[in-house]
């Protein structure tokens, strides 16, 4: 019933950083898990600069309910604020999508994913505060309603492209960070209309409730 850490780091270039990254990883999963009933999830943190996000330092991946990579870039001008300041945001934003894999999953379709990636950015927010992550605001008011439109088309879609739509396609039109940037409006507009809950109690609701 664990949360485990995982620092893998056979090349030592994460030895400098290691005793941080062990007291941010404790830090954060008490504030996470005073709000999200998380468990039997191994983290595994290592050294992978084609992994970061360039504006944040920082990277993740849940493929599954019981795993999550951390990617970090041991060469990151000050890797320690990155560890600081961004580590906490990964993590709470990754544990989130493990529990959603659980129920419903991550999901197939474009507006579940579009869902899964809003709630887990909105749990950030409700575990850490702070301002949205830059992905969340990729896109201005014109391009939202513009590339909302283009998406309801696709919603059901199981062979949608997730990589155009989260990372962009020049190709196909969509800016990079689209997909993230209309999931987190979704998630958003319902939490103003059902102002009573947050991202943490939301887990397990299906993607089509917010669209209703």
């Amino acid at each position: 019933m664990n949360v485990n850490l995982h620092i893998l780091n056979s090349s030592g270039l994460l030895s400098s950083v290691t005793k941080q990254i062990e007291d941010e990883f404790a830090k954060s999963l008490i504030k996470i898990s005073n709000k999200l009933p998380i468990s039997d999830v191994d983290v595994a943190i290592y050294n992978n600069p084609r992994g970061i996000i360039p504006e944040v330092g920082i990277g993740g991946y849940a493929p599954n309910e019981h795993l999550v990579f951390v990617y970090l870039d041991s060469k990151f001008p000050n890797i320690k604020r990155v560890i600081r300041e961004q580590l906490k945001r990964t993590l709470a934003h990754e544990l989130h999508h493990c529990l959603r894999w659980r129920d419903p999953g991550y999901g197939k379709t474009l507006l579940e994913s579009l869902v899964t990636e809003g709630l887990a950015d909105h749990f950030d927010l409700e575990v850490n505060s702070g301002n949205p992550e830059p992905w969340c605001t990729a896109l201005n008011v014109e391009e939202i309603v513009a590339f909302s439109k283009r998406a309801k088309i696709e919603y059901d879609n199981k062979n949608y492209d997730h990589r155009a739509w989260f990372f962009g396609s020049t190709e196909k039109g969509l800016p990079r960070w689209t997909g993230y940037a209309l999931g987190f409006k979704l998630v958003e507009n319902y939490l103003k209309i059902n102002p009573a809950q947050k991202a943490s109690e939301l887990c397990a609701v299906k993607a089509e409730e917010f669209i209703k």
